[in-house]
């Protein structure tokens, strides 16, 4: 009886190399967290609260994604060899994009906590992966949108600094595309682009600076993003920055980061997300636990455990891998900052609103707060299934 067995959760985020401090530890520190509390009975607040997946006890081991994309793929295939039943994690886009396939390959469950090019399932019908984290286009349309409901936006001259990867090129474009729509009056001085934690701003905002760029939007993350903040606040401080992955980063720039930066997380995570019960919870145990609070890779992990148990107290104690995924794919769940709807790309993409707000700070303290949030419904920041996120932008967000 497959009920009387544990569930083998492996997960997959940075625990070495540059990104491990700023995103994978956070991500691995959510994911002993939840597993713990799931296999405690009663410790979440809600139906969260009860034991494990369908009340089967979780077995958690935590592998390293450090490494190229073949790496990776190398990997996966190890994990699976290691009896994992289903594979969460994922913080880079290009590894997403290289492990899909091959959990199609090997039918085992995946899903994907971090990684949010739109492209993950624009050309492709998966059976085996879901993502429960939002795409770029959530982001770049819910940045775009934040930012023509300022006063002041008119004419604005923009320009955008992001990794050359997957992740930042799609953020670019989308957030690109989706400004002009909505404010074709805007200047668009082009994007540059750096190598993945190269932290090589200098020099694209200095060509940015030298062409008048009022506004520079980036999806840095990481040391990339540290960097940026960094330079810009020196060279450029006339300059608003709208930084769509900021709010992992933000308890760090605290000291730095310029008043009227706009800053998102993926969502309402961490310092966007709503005060529930659940949310409390998860704040006030990530907390006691590790003297922090959760940033949004840590609520990426989360959500994708909470999708599963989900899926798996619907399909039941002896479900079948195929069960949990036929019943985790077009779900609604309770996130941990808010409610995701498994409702794209055949019900394995998740839609969530999109939130944004703009860092104020306190004149005696010192201290930082997102002031002005604005949230963005789901169907507001996303396109119809079946439309990909360009043509969608282009259609003036129609169908």
């Amino acid at each position: 009886m497959l009920a009387n067995k544990p569930i083998n959760v492996a997960v997959v985020t940075y625990v070495s190399g540059r990104a491990a401090g700023p995103f994978g530890f956070p991500a691995r520190n959510a994911a002993e967290l939840m597993v713990e509390s799931l296999n405690t009975e009663g410790e979440l607040p809600g139906p969260q609260g009860s034991r494990g997946f369908g009340g089967r006890t979780l077995r958690l081991k935590v592998y390293d994604e450090v490494g190229s994309p073949q790496e990776q793929v190398d990997l996966f295939r190890r994990i699976h060899a290691d009896g994992a039943d289903v594979v969460v994690g994922y913080a880079g886009s290009g590894v997403a994009m290289a492990v899909a396939p091959v959990a199609e390959e090997l039918g085992l469950l995946t899903v994907i906590a971090g990684g949010g090019t739109s492209q993950l399932y624009a050309h492709h019908a998966w059976k085996w992966v879901f993502r429960t984290q939002t795409t770029t286009t959530t982001d770049a349309v819910g940045a775009a949108r934040y930012l023509a409901a300022q006063a002041g936006a008119d004419n604005i001259a923009f320009g955008g600094v992001n990794q050359d990867y997957v992740w930042g090129t799609d953020s670019w474009s989308e957030f690109r595309a989706a400004l002009m729509r909505l404010r074709p009056d805007a200047r668009d001085l082009g994007g540059h682009f750096a190598p993945l934690y190269s932290a090589a701003v200098e020099h694209p905002l200095d060509s940015l600076k030298v062409a008048g760029v009022q506004l520079i939007h980036s999806g840095n993350w990481g040391h990339d993003l540290f960097r940026l903040v960094e330079v810009a606040r020196a060279r450029l401080s006339s300059t608003r920055l709208i930084l769509v992955a900021a709010e992992s980063g933000l308890a760090r720039l605290s000291g730095t980061i310029p008043a009227g930066t706009i800053i998102g997380g993926r969502g309402a995570h961490g310092w966007l997300s709503h005060d529930t019960a659940l949310n409390r919870w998860f704040k006030a145990s990530y907390r006691d636990r590790y003297e922090v609070d959760p940033i949004y890779p840590s609520y990426g992990i989360a959500n994708a455990l909470l999708g599963l148990q989900a899926a798996w107290t619907a399909a039941g104690a002896n479900a079948t891998t195929a069960e949990v995924a036929h019943a985790l794919a077009g779900s609604r769940f309770e996130g941990m900052g808010s409610t995701i709807s498994m409702a794209r790309a055949n019900g394995r993409q998740a839609i969530a609103e999109a939130a944004y707000g703009t860092v104020q700070r306190d004149a005696r303290s010192g201290q930082v707060a997102l002031m002005d949030v604005l949230r963005f419904p789901p169907d507001s920041v996303n396109p119809p299934d079946g439309v990909t996120s360009l043509e969608w932008i282009e259609r003036g967000f129609s169908v």
